[in-house]
């Protein structure tokens, strides 16, 4: 096997090493980027919620309220604010879905489902628990989903959500009295739930990925190319011609001709060579002589 050749396997064995390696490393820090970043858009959807939340018990319940017009204005709770405002954003981009449920809310569409049930469930088993993310499906499409719980921490809520007897006619007219009521302070009353899909930034962690083996193979097939020229054109040429002089000198077949100069350490060895000839020669003639 030529000295090229097995440079050659060395080189390969070392880059499929190499690109493994990093790949894995690539493929760890890539996806656990994309995780975070997941985390964090749907951190900034609940985040948006209760902004909107904040925004409609500081500033819109206060003005509806002086308003006595015997009516019922959905616009100043909260969570239907925050519901109808982020579905308008939903338009756009209908895979982000915001939702607040409950399971004994006023609007019966807020009723939790079954899914949702059982994030109630652990809230409410474990108080100390503020949030709770991971993977569903949704859709055929998987989506990662960040819940926090809704407690009753406003005696002002109570007004609407306590005894319907002191709830607005007007509400009580809307939606019944058979549901969102009897809640009472401290107590679980619902959750929020931001759903984010997954698909594009595994898909943007895949293409970091390729883009990374991508650049490593480039570099490695540049590298590999001129190593193996410069082996070729400063070691195995000139080790060619020193073994052809060698097996010429051996078998006497005109390997008296001197070879081209040769730089480098192969030149010393071609000096040795010569030197070697020589003697060799030379003891061949006085053999000759002596005979």
């Amino acid at each position: 096997m030529r000295i090229e050749t097995r440079f050659a396997w060395i080189l390969a064995f070392c880059f499929c090493l190499g690109v493994t390696v990093a790949g894995l490393i690539s493929w760890r820090l890539e996806t656990a980027h994309a995780r975070d970043d997941v985390h964090q858009r749907a951190k900034m959807l609940l985040g948006a919620g209760l902004a909107v939340r904040s925004y409609t018990v500081a500033n819109v319940a206060p003005v509806l309220d002086k308003i006595d017009d015997g009516s019922f204005h959905p616009a100043q709770v909260p969570s239907f604010a925050a519901q109808q405002t982020l579905k308008l954003l939903s338009a756009s981009f209908p895979e982000y879905r915001y939702r607040e449920s409950s399971l004994n809310p006023t609007n019966i569409a807020d009723r939790a489902t079954d899914w949702e049930v059982g994030l109630l469930r652990q809230f409410d088993q474990d108080p100390g628990l503020h949030e709770l993310f991971g993977r569903t499906r949704v859709g055929g499409h998987e989506v990662y989903y960040l819940a926090r719980p809704i407690r009753m921490t406003s005696a002002a809520c109570l007004r609407c959500h306590g005894d319907p007897a002191s709830a607005p006619r007007a509400m009580l007219a809307k939606y019944g009295s058979s549901n969102g009521f009897g809640w009472h302070m401290g107590q679980l009353v619902g959750l929020q739930l931001a759903e984010v899909p997954t698909a594009p930034a595994e898909a943007k962690a895949w293409s970091s990925v390729l883009v990374t083996v991508g650049a490593l193979t480039s570099v490695f097939v540049l590298s590999a190319v001129v190593f193996l020229l410069l082996l070729h054109r400063h070691v195995t040429n000139p080790l060619d011609a020193l073994t052809r002089a060698a097996l010429a000198s051996s078998l006497d077949q005109g390997g008296c001709e001197r070879l081209p100069a040769i730089e480098g350490q192969f030149g010393q060895l071609q000096e040795a060579i010569e030197r070697l000839r020589q003697s060799v020669d030379l003891a061949m003639k006085r053999r000759s002589r002596g005979a």
